[in-house]
């Protein structure tokens, strides 16, 4: 999937929103013989995913469209990247996904999506997909109070660093495409020139030919008058038989 339908999708996906989960220690969740029930998770959060609850007990849901629209920053659709202020790239060099979103003039986040996959990955990977949502949202119930992060501003975070990769992709695509353009176009200019260097040497190798066999038969007809009044015999046409 391009980053272009991938952000559509994900400014479309509906991502719920509980009441604000318990906080729970982050510590806890590396040890070796954790379970799910070592958690202190409110009743809330268990059920904040669990689909087969009855509508009435499901938590509002949002699109992330919407949660960007009403958290600081700009909306999904008025992330650009401001090509003058992006760093010189070539295929050499990591990309400096820190300038790109820069140069998109984001919001800085104290607890942004980097960090947010880094709390992803230190979770315990035999928790259930629901345990783990749950178990995040109380984990930020602790991080909020000094970071003010929230499962919003996390989505936000998220969701507008990938538009300004779309349209950095946009930028680096069209920049692209126009220096690839503007190479072709010397690259046929320069083959023109080299028709021409060609044809020019091909004239000049014809006409020094040309010129060659002129100067022969000129020299072949002067030739004949030295030989006609030489003493070589028969050497001529003009000089005819010789005599004994």
């Amino acid at each position: 999937m391009n980053l272009f339908n991938t952000l559509r999708k994900a400014g479309s996906l509906l991502v719920e929103l509980p009441p604000e989960a318990a906080s729970v220690d982050i510590n806890q969740l590396r040890s070796d013989d954790i379970t799910t029930d070592d958690i202190p998770l409110p009743e809330n959060a268990r059920l904040s995913y669990d689909m087969d609850a009855p509508r009435g007990d499901r938590p509002a849901a949002k699109s992330v469209a919407d949660i960007a629209r009403e958290t600081n920053g700009p909306d999904l659709d008025k992330v650009q990247v401001d090509g003058a202020a992006l760093p010189a790239t070539d295929a050499n060099t990591p990309l400096d996904f820190a300038a790109v979103y820069r140069a998109a003039k984001l919001p800085e986040e104290n607890f942004g999506a980097e960090q947010m996959i880094e709390m992803l990955v230190s979770l315990p990977a035999e928790l259930p997909l629901d345990t783990k949502r749950a178990t995040v949202r109380a984990m930020l119930g602790t991080l909020g109070k000094t970071t003010g992060a929230t499962p919003e501003t996390l989505v936000a975070d998220a969701s507008r660093k990938l538009a300004a990769l779309n349209s950095f992709a946009q930028f680096m695509e069209k920049k692209t495409t126009d220096s690839i353009a503007q190479n072709e176009q010397t690259i046929a200019e320069l083959q023109a020139q080299i028709e021409e260097k060609r044809t020019a040497i091909l004239n000049a190798r014809n006409g020094l030919t040309r010129v060659m066999k002129d100067c022969e038969l000129e020299s072949d007809r002067l030739d004949d008058v030295l030989e006609f009044f030489s003493l070589d015999q028969g050497a001529s046409k003009y000089a005819g038989e010789a005599t004994q």
